[in-house]
């Protein structure tokens, strides 16, 4: 029977690990909640949940985001075009981090951090796909 503390099992609440954990996982949320916010905004228009472009048939005239809407579209910019570079950069930080001792010899964090990677990773990915793309342009618009 020991007395000393096992360092891995104190239970910190902070640590760059869980740090990274809880900042990917908030910029995922934040991501996806502004790409709902925009979709949205479109349904508004058609009736409808779609796709929007440039110049289409709904949204093509519409002043989408007039009077005190226009600081929710200028949030919608700065989130759809700095979350998937952030998510990256978190994401090559929790690599960083998977491979440091306190990481590996906790599963419970190594499980966490390896989670909110692979979600960062889903953030990056999904922000190259055309349909990302096509709303970030029609947002651009």
């Amino acid at each position: 029977m020991s007395t000393g503390i096992d360092a891995a099992h104190t239970g910190a609440a902070t640590g760059p690990d869980r740090i990274a954990s809880r900042a990917q996982v908030a910029l995922a949320l934040v991501y996806f909640l502004a790409v709902a916010v925009a979709l949205g905004r479109a349904a508004q228009f058609s009736g409808r949940l779609y796709l929007p472009s440039q110049g289409d048939e709904y949204t093509g005239n519409a002043d989408l985001w007039p009077g005190a809407l226009a600081v929710v579209w200028l949030a919608l910019m700065i989130v759809l075009s700095s979350v998937p570079l952030l998510s990256g950069l978190m994401a090559l930080f929790a690599l960083a981090q998977l491979a440091t001792a306190r990481v590996r010899a906790d599963r419970r964090r190594r499980r966490t951090l390896l989670a909110s990677t692979v979600l960062s990773a889903l953030v990056v990915a999904a922000s190259f796909t055309p349909q990302a793309q096509t709303v970030l342009a029609w947002l651009l618009d």
